[in-house]
């Protein structure tokens, strides 16, 4: 069941490869190697497990892959995920739970991330601009430079993190915000 499931695996890699140009910059250049098909066909035997390697010889050191439309898409569960520059831009993502993810240089402008879960999440140079944070908890999330101007923090759980690193809170984001200090006799939720 193994095997079977691993020979899965590798067509699956084998299909995803066959589409992708590796250039050596990422604009692109005329001398790119595209990565050939590779077929990964597994005999089916009782005794004898057959698996199969994916050679593939290339100096480059970027692949460029077509933009992800996220249109429609419901995230749920995304903690720890590893989501540099995503442009989640205008989508709904209520209650979803992005502890510990990377949102690095994110664009989450108009975004409603009402009810969302930041706890420790890296929003370094993410744009929030116009973005619905209502009853967000960001505990410990990392915001320097990322743009808030016009967000709405109304509720929003605002502890163990230094407002002054990012852009565009103003003093009435704040107060609408509920503010917890590490020290002194408010602590963080």
């Amino acid at each position: 069941m193994t095997s079977r499931r691993g020979a899965a695996f590798l067509v699956a890699l084998g299909i995803v490869l066959a589409g992708c140009t590796m250039d050596s910059t990422p604009s692109g250049s005329a001398d790119s190697s595209v990565v050939e098909a590779v077929d990964t066909t597994v005999a089916e035997t009782t005794d004898t497990v057959v698996e199969t390697t994916i050679e593939t010889t290339t100096t480059s050191t970027t692949t460029t892959v077509p933009k992800v439309d996220f249109t429609c898409v419901t995230l749920l569960k995304c903690q720890f995920a590893n989501l540099a520059g995503v442009d989640f831009s205008l989508l709904k993502l209520e209650f979803t739970d992005f502890s510990v993810a990377d949102l690095t240089g994110a664009s989450l402008v108009r975004a409603n991330l009402k009810q969302t879960v930041l706890i420790r999440t890296n929003l370094t140079n993410a744009d929030l601009t116009g973005a619905n944070l209502s009853g967000a908890n960001l505990t410990g999330a990392v915001i320097a430079g990322a743009n808030f101007t016009n967000a709405t923090l109304t509720n929003a759980v605002i502890c163990g993190i230094d407002p002054t690193t990012a852009v565009g809170i103003t003093d009435k984001q704040l107060a609408e915000a509920q503010m917890f200090r590490d020290k002194g006799n408010r602590y963080c939720p």
